[in-house]
């Protein structure tokens, strides 16, 4: 199983080398990223990963920040040049981390009618600058994370490498294939750390908001955070909002309190272990992993299977009842048939009733007795002879 991820980066020199160093040792195989006209030294480290055969850079200067049709490039890519099996879509500040295993356990262990799998992000936010990696310094991450809208963030997207798959600006989603969800995102979360300085986080609102209003094509959904962002920068009330995100020690004491914030030191301890060259190259725990997740997995394949017998039977069964509905129509209308037999019957019941009370008294009656020809008249109108 090959596992290849995407990077499109423009200026991201703090944080690139932390996000490959990391995706390579979590049992990612290759990388393949954009360099959109990075000036800030991510093309020199770029380079690097180039000379260690581990990743393909290509370099675009193009104006705008064409994110569907760069991203959908090295997807291809990933296919036909380096025979990937999933294809990881991911930006400089995002983390995958795997809830079980490493990344390699997760994706190997998906059931093969699944196609792709969404994983939400998890938001972690800027506190007072300090010395030391990003990592150390920031450990206390949303419970829930939101985006500018107040709604919650958007998931990311990994799939299997299959011929038309288009990624949807700012790797949401895809469309082009028809691709089964896995409906358990939640083997897998995304550490999120837009915000590492104030320098930098103006710097990428400036970059990414230019760049979406350069696209002459851009649809009105695409990008509104980002541009809503530009505009407070144009207003000069973008250091008060960012002011207004960094925790500091009430603020964190009471996020706590109230379960709005977690602390969470994985990727410090991972980033840790990692960099003391203590990090297994293989998890001592992989077996037991793989063991796990594919348990899991069959166990959600066969939920979906049952899910989907439920769903067959409850159609059956609306089938069932409209059938009912229309059987007890008939019936009804049988038993006004029958009822309107039952009436004609009594009535003809009553008729012969009366019929034979008047052939008794014929028959009993002197001229029958007396006569002949009235004898062989009844006798005619009886069947007697």
């Amino acid at each position: 199983m090959k596992l290849v991820m995407t990077l499109l980066v423009r200026n991201e020199a703090d944080i690139v080398q932390v996000n490959i160093d990391y995706h390579l040792a979590q049992g990612v195989d290759y990388v393949i990223v954009t360099d959109h006209g990075s000036s800030d030294g991510t093309s020199e480290i770029l380079r690097e990963y180039e000379r260690m055969g581990v990743a393909k850079v290509i370099r675009d200067d193009r104006a705008g920040h064409h994110q569907s049709e760069r991203v959908t490039r090295m997807a291809e890519i990933a296919r036909l040049g380096h025979g990937a099996d999933w294809v990881i879509h991911n930006d400089a500040d995002e983390f995958w981390w795997p809830l079980v295993g490493d990344l390699r356990d997760v994706f190997s262990s998906m059931p093969t009618q699944f196609g792709q799998i969404q994983v939400k992000r998890r938001n972690f936010r800027p506190e007072p600058d300090g010395e030391g990696p990003f990592y150390t310094r920031l450990v206390h991450r949303e419970a829930s994370s939101l985006n500018l809208s107040g709604v919650e963030l958007e998931i990311k997207i990994a799939h299997r490498a299959v011929p038309g798959v288009v990624v949807a600006p700012g790797n949401h989603s895809i469309r082009g294939v028809d691709l089964a969800p896995v409906p358990a995102g939640e083997v897998l979360e995304i550490f999120h750390f837009p915000m590492r300085s104030y320098e930098q986080f103006e710097h990428k609102v400036v970059q990414i908001g230019h760049g979406y209003e350069q696209l002459p094509d851009r649809a009105p959904t695409t990008g509104v955070d980002q541009l809503a962002l530009l505009e407070r920068h144009r207003e000069g009330t973008l250091r008060e909002y960012y002011d207004g995100l960094v925790l500091d020690k009430t603020s964190i004491e009471r996020g706590l309190r109230m379960g709005t914030l977690v602390v969470d030191r994985r990727l410090d301890d991972f980033m840790r272990t990692l960099r003391s060259g203590e990090h297994p190259r293989v998890r001592p725990d992989a077996p037991f992993a793989r063991a796990l997740l594919r348990r899991t997995m069959d166990g959600i394949s066969e939920g979906e299977q049952n899910r989907d017998e439920i769903a067959g039977l409850r159609a059956e069964s609306e089938l069932a009842s409209a059938r009912i509905e229309q059987l007890q129509g008939q019936i009804g209308g049988l038993s006004e048939n029958l009822d309107d037999a039952t009436r004609e019957l009594e009535s003809t019941t009553r008729e012969l009733q009366s019929t034979s009370h008047a052939l008794h008294l014929l028959r009993t009656s002197r001229m029958v007795r007396s006569t002949a020809w009235a004898r062989r008249l009844y006798y005619r109108a009886t069947g007697r002879r």
